[in-house]
C-alpha cells in the first residue's frame, strides 16, 4: 500500500487518547534549536511525545529527567535528557562481592536535553532551554525501533499475547504472526525479549500466593463455573501438595459412557517440578481418544498410584473398568490389582515390543513374542511354544524370560482373546496424547499452566468428537455391497468409524464357505471355513426367534460389532438387519446424548475478556480489509476508530470492578522431584545450605528457632525460578540432602462433587 510521506503510520495507529488527540508538532526534519525554544505544549507529556519523535527521527534515545513542584505540589519543571546522559557510578566498578559480569557502558555523559517549564499565566509549557548536540553516534534509522524509549506493549498487544498464551501458542511463534501482519520485526513495537518479559510477569502475578495456592483456587473457580467438576488434592504434613486428581463435568460423563476400558499413562518433563502427569483416557464411539481426567502424583509408589486410583474410581461414582491398560510399571500394576480388583488388567503390547527389542537380539524368536501377543491361539498352545522356545534358546534361568512369563495372562493373547477392549492392545493411544501434550506443555510451566494448558488438550479431542457425530448423523455411507439391507441397517446404528470396520466384515462375507448346518431345538448350528483355510471349521449358533449369534471366532467380544461369519449366517437367513443383541450401544451414533455434546463456555475473568477479544478481533477483519485498499479510505477508516476508541474510553472512565477469587487455605509449593532412570548428566556438588532466616548453616527456615522474618525479598516463586536457572532451592536441596522423595501424606480435600447420573453402557 502507497502511503504519503506526509503519513506517520506509527504515530497514526498508537493507542491512547493522548496520542489519538496529540498535537500537530510540525516536521521535525527541518527544525532548529530557535523553532524548538518557540514551542509551546499543553501537557508535559505533549513534550515529551515531540521530544521523542525528535529523538526517533535523528536517532536517539529519549528519558525523562529531574523535576520541580511548587508549594503546592504542581509540577512546574522537567527536564527530558538523552538516553545516553550521566555516567555509571564508580562504586559498581570496584564492587569486590560481584558475581555478574558488568553489563555493557550505554551512559557516554551526553549533554543533549531539553528543559520546559510550566507558564502559570497561560497554563502552557514553554522550552527554557535546548541542547542538540550530542557527543556520540546517532543511531542507523534501521535500528532506531530498538532503542528502549522507543519500545512499548500496548495494551493491544497484551491482550493478544494473552490470547495466543491461553490458546497454548508460544510466545516465540506469536511473535513471527505480529511480525508478519505488522510487516516486519521493526513494525512490531517491541522485541521478544519484550514479549517474554511481559509474559513472565504475567505468570509471576497469577501464582504471587505460591503455585499450588494458584491452582486449588483455579479448580474452585471451575466448579462454580461447571458444578459436576471435581478435584482431589492432598497435603504433606509440612502443608506441601502431594497428589492432585482432577476432572470437568464432561469428563466424567464420558467415563459413564465409555469407562468399560480404561488406559492411562504416566509422562515426564510436563512441569517444572518434575511431578508425574497421568492421564486417564478411554475410547469413544467414533474410535478416538477421549479423556477422563488428570493426575499429579507426588512419586511413582505404591501409594501414590492407590491413592490416585482410589479418588478417581469415587470421582467417577464408583464405576468399575472392565479392562485396564496400563504400560507395565510394578507400581501401577500393584495399585490396579488393589483398586481394580474385578477388572482385567491388560499390559501395553508397544511397551512390551519395546523391552523384547532390547533384550532379545535373535529376530525369530522376536517374531515368536509378536505371534504371542497379536495372533488367536488356545492356551495350551501358547504354554507349549513357550516351552519350547524356553529349550531351543536355553533361558530357562533367565530372570528377565521369567519375569516375562509371570506377566503372561496380562500380555499374551491367548489369555485376553475373550475380552472385550475396544480395540485397546497398547496404551498407543496414551502415547499419541503425549505427543499432542508436546504442543500445550513445557517443562518450565507451572502447575497452573499445566492445568490450564490441559483444558485445552481436551477442548481439542473435544471439538475432534463434535465433528465426527456431525459427520456421522448427517451425511450418508454410499452403499456397495452386495448385502445392502445388513449394509443399509449397519450404516444407520453405527458410527462412520465402525461402520468402516463393520462393512469390511460385510465384504468379506465372499470368503466364508459353507460347510453344514444342523438343528438343536431352535438353534441352528452352522459350519463354515474360510477360503485358503480348508478343514479349519467355524462354528456359528443361530437362533433366530430369540434373535441371537454367537461365534466361535470371539470376534464380537473382543470388537463388539458382527464378524464375516455372522453376516454370513445373517445372509443364510434372509436377515434384513443386524440382531439388536449384537448392537454394542457404546459403538452407536446414539451412545452419548446430542445434549452432551454442548460445549460450555467461561464468560468471567480472563477467559471471558480472551473470547470477547478474540471475537472483536475476527469482526473487524473486513474493516482491515476495506481500510487497507485506498489512502483515502485508510484515513476514513481511521478516523471512525479514533471516534470509537474515545467512546468506549469515556464509558470506562467510569470504572470497572474486577471480581477477586475466594481463597483457600495456604498450600505450599510441591519440591522438584526425583523421577526413576539415570540422571541426565553429572551434577555438580551442592553448595553448604544456610537458613534463609539467620543465614546459618545446619537447619532451614521451617525449623529455624530465630523469629525474624526472611531475609531479602525472595519468594516462593523466586526460589524455584532461581533453582530452574541452574541453582539449587532450599526444597531441592532438602531433597538432595535426604536422597528421598518420601513424604508424610496429611490432610485430604475435596473439590466440588456435582452428582453425574447417567446410564451405564451396557451390552444389549
Amino acid at each position: 500500500m502507497d502511503v504519503p510521506e506526509a503519513v506517520d503510520i506509527n504515530a497514526m495507529c498508537e493507542e491512547g487518547a493522548g496520542v489519538m488527540g496529540a498535537v500537530d508538532f510540525g516536521d521535525v526534519a527541518d527544525i532548529t534549536e530557535n523553532d524548538i525554544l518557540r514551542k509551546v505544549f499543553r501537557s508535559e507529556d505533549d513534550a515529551y511525545e515531540f521530544y521523542k519523535r525528535l529523538g526517533k527521527f535523528y536517532g536517539f534515545g529519549i528519558r525523562r529527567g529531574d523535576m520541580f513542584k511548587d508549594e503546592k505540589g504542581n509540577l512546574v519543571r522537567r527536564r527530558f535528557f538523552c538516553n545516553r546522559e550521566g555516567q555509571r557510578d564508580k562504586k559498581h566498578y570496584n564492587r569486590i562481592d560481584r558475581k555478574r559480569p558488568h553489563k555493557p557502558e550505554t551512559r557516554m555523559n551526553c549533554e543533549a536535553r531539553m528543559c520546559i517549564y510550566l507558564d502559570k499565566d497561560s497554563s502552557l509549557w514553554r522550552v527554557k532551554k535546548i541542547i542538540l548536540n550530542h557527543n556520540h553516534d546517532m543511531t542507523h534509522p534501521g535500528m532506531v525501533h530498538l532503542i528502549t524509549s522507543f519500545r512499548s506493549l500496548t495494551d493491544a498487544a497484551k491482550a493478544q499475547l494473552d490470547g495466543f498464551q491461553g490458546c497454548g501458542i508460544s510466545t516465540a511463534k506469536t511473535m513471527r504472526y505480529m511480525a508478519g501482519v505488522s510487516g516486519g520485526y521493526s513494525l512490531v513495537g517491541f522485541l521478544k525479549k519484550d514479549a517474554y518479559n511481559y509474559v513472565d510477569k504475567r505468570r509471576r502475578a497469577k501464582i504471587v500466593d505460591g503455585d499450588a495456592n494458584a491452582t486449588i483456587v483455579y479448580l474452585e473457580g471451575k466448579v462454580d463455573a461447571d458444578p459436576t467438576s471435581m478435584a482431589r488434592y492432598n497435603v504433606t504434613e509440612d502443608e506441601m501438595l502431594a497428589n492432585l486428581l482432577w476432572a470437568d463435568g464432561g469428563n466424567r460423563i464420558d467415563y459413564q459412557y465409555f469407562g468399560d476400558v480404561l488406559a492411562f499413562d504416566s509422562t515426564y518433563k510436563k512441569n517444572k517440578y518434575k511431578r508425574l502427569l497421568v492421564i486417564f483416557s478411554g475410547c469413544n464411539n467414533h474410535k478416538q481418544t477421549c479423556i477422563f481426567g488428570f493426575g499429579l502424583v507426588l512419586d511413582e509408589s505404591i501409594a501414590s498410584y492407590t491413592w490416585l486410583l482410589e479418588n478417581f474410581l469415587e470421582v467417577m461414582c464408583s464405576k468399575q473398568p472392565s479392562v485396564v491398560v496400563t504400560d507395565g510399571d510394578d507400581s501401577i500394576r500393584e495399585a490396579v490389582q488393589t483398586i481394580f480388583p474385578n477388572a482385567t488388567h491388560r499390559l501395553c503390547a508397544w511397551h512390551l515390543e519395546k523391552n523384547v527389542t532390547s533384550n532379545v537380539k535373535d529376530d525369530n524368536l522376536r517374531r515368536l513374542f509378536n505371534r504371542w501377543i497379536y495372533s488367536e491361539m488356545r492356551a495350551d498352545d501358547f504354554e507349549a511354544e513357550w516351552a519350547q522356545a524356553a529349550a531351543d534358546y536355553g533361558l530357562q534361568d533367565s530372570l528377565w524370560w521369567n519375569q516375562v512369563y509371570g506377566k503372561k495372562e496380562m500380555w499374551a493373547n491367548a489369555f485376553l482373546c475373550e475380552k472385550f477392549c475396544a480395540g485397546y492392545r497398547t496404551t498407543s493411544r496414551c502415547e499419541g496424547i503425549n505427543s499432542v501434550c508436546k504442543n500445550f506443555l513445557e517443562s518450565k510451566h507451572s502447575m497452573l499452566e499445566l492445568v490450564q494448558n490441559l483444558e485445552l488438550l481436551v477442548r481439542e479431542y473435544r471439538n475432534n468428537e463434535v465433528l465426527a457425530q456431525f459427520r456421522s448423523i448427517y451425511s450418508e455411507p454410499v452403499l456397495t455391497t452386495s448385502l445392502e439391507s445388513l449394509e443399509r441397517h449397519a450404516a444407520s446404528v453405527y458410527t462412520r468409524a465402525v461402520f468402516v470396520d463393520a462393512k469390511r466384515e460385510i465384504q468379506s462375507v465372499s470368503s466364508v464357505n459353507f460347510v453344514g448346518v444342523r438343528r438343536s431345538l431352535t438353534t441352528k448350528v452352522y459350519t463354515v471355513e474360510e477360503y485358503g483355510h480348508p478343514g479349519r471349521h467355524i462354528i456359528v449358533l443361530c437362533d433366530k426367534n430369540m434373535g441371537k449369534l454367537e461365534c466361535g471366532c470371539n470376534f464380537w467380544r473382543i470388537q463388539g460389532f458382527p464378524c464375516k461369519h455372522m453376516f454370513f449366517v445373517m445372509k443364510h437367513e434372509h436377515l434384513l438387519t443386524i440382531p439388536s443383541s449384537l448392537v454394542l450401544k457404546r459403538w452407536t451414533k446414539e451412545a452419548k446424548s446430542l445434549g452432551a455434546y454442548t460445549e460450555k463456555t467461561d464468560d468471567g475473568g480472563d477467559r471471558g475478556f480472551l473470547l470477547r477479544h478474540g471475537a472483536l478481533h475476527s469482526a473487524s477483519r473486513w474493516l482491515f480489509f476495506l481500510g487497507a485498499q485506498k489512502v483515502g479510505l485508510f484515513g476514513v477508516a481511521l478516523e471512525g476508530i479514533r471516534r470509537l476508541c474515545a467512546t468506549l474510553e469515556s464509558e470506562l472512565a467510569n470504572g470497572v470492578h474486577p471480581t477477586k477469587s475466594k481463597q483457600c487455605g495456604e498450600i505450599r509449593d510441591p519440591v522438584v522431584v526425583r523421577t526413576k532412570g539415570a540422571p541426565r548428566g553429572h551434577k555438580r556438588k551442592a553448595s553448604k545450605r544456610k537458613c534463609a532466616n539467620c543465614n546459618k548453616p545446619g537447619h532451614t527456615k521451617r525449623t529455624c528457632t530465630d523469629g525474624r522474618p526472611c531475609r531479602g525479598k525472595k519468594t516462593r516463586v523466586d526460589t524455584f525460578n532461581s533453582a530452574e536457572d541452574g541453582g539449587q532451592s532450599e526444597e531441592v536441596a532438602e531433597l538432595e540432602a535426604t536422597g528421598s522423595n518420601d513424604q508424610t501424606i496429611g490432610v485430604e480435600h475435596v473439590i466440588g462433587g456435582g452428582s453425574v447420573r447417567m446410564p451405564q453402557v451396557r451390552r444389549e
